[in-house]
């Protein structure tokens, strides 16, 4: 069987701020063509990890390659190019990072067009082909009807799915979802999931990083998980292997219970747990 090659590869990546160890010894790839999710507690380093895939934060020690590039050694704005970053929350600086957001005042089809230029707002001007797959990507992620409207008039789940459509504009050959999920009640979740269930079936579809801390939010199209607490990698594999009771209560650090239904796996807490955790 041919081995797949991965278009990222981490080794013994350590990231230490102010003499505090944010990740320690990282190490884990992801398979070129796969979905992976990435589940931990929030602060166990997981938006930290992608700002070091995308060259936003520097490593201390070890090593990131990224589609053949390695970090700290290559042109970071051409490898951007390559990569599609979903990240609508905000920085520890209060500041919007890359793929977190854009200009409330432009609208729907003019907020996907930015993704073209990287920007927040809409500067240049668009081609009549980037106007064209700007409108086929809204009609993928089910937004045709509000291609006009401002994006700020737009319901949250709604703007999730605009901002999918923003990261797919340069057919990303790596797709970073950083809890794309964050906030929304259970429809707007389910349209968010839904999308990108569409992205991961589609004929050639670019390799997806999942970054969650809900297990029911990990696609059944995912081929590996890894599990992250305390800034270290604690387990990778199958999800079959890696989603087990023992392994999620030792990672989120609550009694849990898990189960795999239609496809999905979902998380139980009982009462009980509550004892332990107040």
């Amino acid at each position: 069987m041919a081995t797949v090659p991965n278009v990222v590869d981490i080794h013994d990546l350590t990231v230490e701020r102010g003499g505090t160890a944010i990740l320690r010894g990282v190490n884990c790839h992801l398979p070129a063509g796969h979905c992976t999710a990435l589940l931990g507690p929030n602060g166990c380093g997981k938006t930290t990890l992608t700002r070091c895939l995308t060259g936003y934060m520097f490593i201390t020690s070890g090593t990131v390659r990224v589609l053949g590039q390695e970090i700290g050694d290559t042109d970071v704005r051409a490898l951007r190019r390559r990569i599609g970053l979903v990240n609508p929350t905000l920085d520890q600086a209060g500041a919007h990072v890359a793929g977190a957001a854009v200009d409330a005042d432009l609208s729907a089809h003019e907020a996907v067009c930015t993704g073209f230029f990287g920007t927040v707002g809409l500067y240049d001007r668009p081609s009549p082909d980037q106007h064209e797959r700007a409108d086929h990507l809204l009609a993928q992620v089910g937004l045709s009807q509000r291609r006009d409207l401002r994006f700020a008039l737009l319901s949250h789940g709604e703007q999730r799915r605009a901002l999918i459509a923003r990261a797919l504009v340069h057919i990303p050959e790596l797709l970073i979802l950083d809890e794309p999920t964050a906030g929304l009640d259970i429809a707007g979740r389910e349209q968010v999931l839904a999308t990108i269930e569409m992205v991961l079936a589609g004929p050639t579809p670019p390799t997806v990083l999942m970054i969650t801390h809900h297990v029911e939010e990990i696609s059944p199209r995912a081929s590996q998980v890894l599990l992250m607490r305390g800034g270290r990698i604690t387990a990778a594999g199958p999800p079959r292997e890696v989603i087990t009771p023992e392994r999620l209560t030792e990672t989120f650090g609550c009694k849990v219970f898990v189960k795999r239904l239609h496809g999905r796996w979902w998380l139980e807490v009982l009462p009980e747990a509550w004892l332990y955790l107040v």
